[in-house]
C-alpha cells in the first residue's frame, strides 16, 4: 500500500514538473513574439571610422521613442562625445541615431532617445517571490536576438544596493535588455554575468526613478554629464557612509588595541596574517577590509571604494632600531584606483601628532580631487602607533571618489572606538 502511494505521489510530482516546464516554454514563445521587436542592440560608433566601438542592448519603456539600457554600455559616448555617437540596430537591420537624455552611474542605467517611434513601451513590474521565472532579452556576442530562461534568485543582501541575482548565463551584448515576469513585464535590467549561469540584474525600481524624473522633466536631456555624474556619485557615498556610521560595528582585538572590524554588511573582512614560527625575531599580524561594490565610470576607472586595514607588530628579540626600520617599511599606504594625471589632482598630505586611546599616533591625512568630477576626492588617512620600542600599530584607511568631509566623518569615528589593553 504505501509503495502504491509513493509511486502515485512521484508520478504527480513529475506530472506537476512538466506542466510547469510545457507553461515556461508557451510563456518564451509568446514573450519572443510579443515583446522581441521591443528590443534593439545599442551601439557605440567611433565617429572616424564608423566601426562599432561597442554594443549592448536597450528596450522601449515608457514611450514609442524612449530606450533603457545600461550606463558601461554607453559610457564611452557619455565620457567622449566628440569621439564617439550613438545608434541602435533593430531585428530587421534598421539603424538610426540615438540620444542621451539621462543616466543613473550609480545604479549602470541610461536612457537614450529616437527620433521616430520604436515599438510597444513595455513596462515595469515588482519582483515576484524567489523561484519564479523569468526571461532574459537581448543581444549576445553580436550574434542577433536571444531569450534566455532563468530564475529569481532574490536580492544579493552584501551589496549596498542590491542587484538581483539571475540564474541564466547572460552573454557580452545583453546587456542593457529587460529581464522580464512571465507575463512580459519588466522586473530588471541585465547587467553582468559570472558565469556558470550565475548572473546579475539591475532592479526595475531604479530606473523607475530615472523615468519619473524625465517625466518632471519633459524628458529634457542632462546638460553637464560629468556634473551629473558627480552629484550621484556623491549622494551615493554619503549615504553609504551615514548607514555605516549609524552601524553597530563589530570589533577585534589585535595586540594590544581593540579596533572595529566589520562596518557594514557591503564590507567584508580577512585575516591576511601569516602564520608564526617559533624562530621568528618579529612577529606580525593583519586584517584587510573591502566593500564589495564600485561604481563603473569608464573602462579605466572605477571608484566608490572603501578599504581599510591594521598591522600590529612586536618583538621580543630585536633591538629597538631595528624594529623601527622593520615598522618604517610597514608604513605606508596606496590607494587601489587605477586613476591617472588626467583623472586627479597630486595627493595633498597633512600629517600632525595626536593621542588615541591614550597612546601618541602620528596621523597622515592625504587628498586628492577629481579633475572631471567635480565634489569627488580619493582620501588616504595613516595612522601609527609611535612611542613604543617593541611594539607598532598601524591602521590605514582609503576611500576613491567620495565627499571628503564624509570621508573624514568615518576616520574621525573609527580612530574614537580604539582601546589600548595593557
Amino acid at each position: 500500500m504505501l509503495s502504491k502511494i509513493s509511486s502515485a505521489l512521484f508520478l504527480l510530482l513529475f506530472s506537476t514538473l512538466l506542466i510547469t516546464q510545457a507553461q515556461a516554454e508557451i510563456a518564451a514563445t509568446s514573450i519572443y513574439s510579443t515583446v522581441g521587436k521591443s528590443v534593439y542592440q545599442i551601439r557605440v560608433i567611433n565617429k572616424q571610422t564608423g566601426d562599432k566601438s561597442s554594443i549592448g542592448s536597450g528596450f522601449v519603456i515608457n514611450k514609442e521613442n524612449i530606450l533603457a539600457t545600461n550606463y558601461h554600455v554607453v559610457s564611452e559616448y557619455i565620457n567622449d562625445p566628440d569621439l564617439f555617437r550613438l545608434e541602435y540596430l533593430a531585428t530587421n537591420g534598421e539603424k538610426a541615431p540615438l540620444e542621451l537624455i539621462d543616466f543613473d552611474i550609480v545604479h549602470d542605467l541610461a536612457v537614450v532617445k529616437s527620433k521616430k517611434p520604436m515599438g510597444t513601451p513595455l513596462t515595469i513590474a515588482p519582483l515576484p517571490p524567489k523561484g519564479a521565472i523569468l526571461f532574459s532579452l537581448g543581444n549576445p556576442m553580436d550574434l542577433g536576438f536571444t531569450i534566455v530562461k532563468g530564475s529569481n534568485n532574490g536580492i544579493l543582501a552584501k551589496a549596498e544596493d542590491g542587484n538581483i541575482l539571475f540564474s541564466g548565463s547572460l552573454n557580452p551584448g545583453m546587456s542593457g535588455g529587460p529581464t522580464l515576469n512571465k507575463e512580459g513585464h519588466v522586473i530588471g535590467v541585465n547587467v553582468a554575468t559570472s558565469g556558470n549561469a550565475i548572473s546579475f540584474l539591475v532592479s526595475a525600481e531604479y530606473l523607475n526613478i530615472i523615468l519619473d524624473r524625465l517625466e518632471k522633466n519633459n524628458y529634457k536631456p542632462v546638460e553637464d554629464r560629468f556634473a551629473h555624474s558627480a552629484e550621484q556619485i556623491r549622494a551615493s557615498s554619503k549615504k553609504i557612509v551615514n548607514k555605516i556610521l549609524n552601524n553597530k560595528w563589530s570589533s577585534k582585538h589585535i595586540g594590544n588595541i581593540t579596533v572595529p572590524e566589520r562596518l557594514d554588511k557591503s564590507i567584508l573582512c580577512w585575516d591576511a596574517s601569516r602564520k608564526p614560527k617559533k624562530d621568528d625575531l618579529l612577529r606580525s599580524y593583519l586584517t584587510t577590509c573591502s566593500n564589495r561594490d564600485n561604481i563603473y565610470v569608464s573602462d579605466s576607472l572605477n571608484i566608490g571604494t572603501i578599504n581599510y586595514d591594521y598591522t600590529w607588530m612586536q618583538t621580543k628579540d630585536l633591538s629597538p632600531t631595528r624594529f623601527y626600520r622593520h615598522y618604517e617599511k610597514r608604513n605606508h599606504s596606496i590607494i587601489g584606483s587605477r586613476a591617472n594625471k588626467r583623472d586627479v589632482t597630486n595627493f595633498s598630505c597633512h600629517t600632525d601628532f595626536t593621542q588615541i586611546a591614550s597612546q601618541d599616533f602620528k596621523t597622515t591625512v592625504c587628498r586628492r580631487d577629481y579633475i572631471k568630477y567635480e565634489g569627488l576626492s580619493d582620501m588616504m588617512f595613516t595612522t601609527a602607533l609611535v612611542g613604543k620600542e617593541n611594539k607598532g600599530f598601524l591602521f590605514n584607511l582609503d576611500f576613491t571618489g567620495t565627499d571628503s568631509k564624509t570621508a573624514l566623518k568615518l576616520f574621525t569615528r573609527m580612530l574614537e572606538t580604539f582601546k589600548w589593553k595593557k
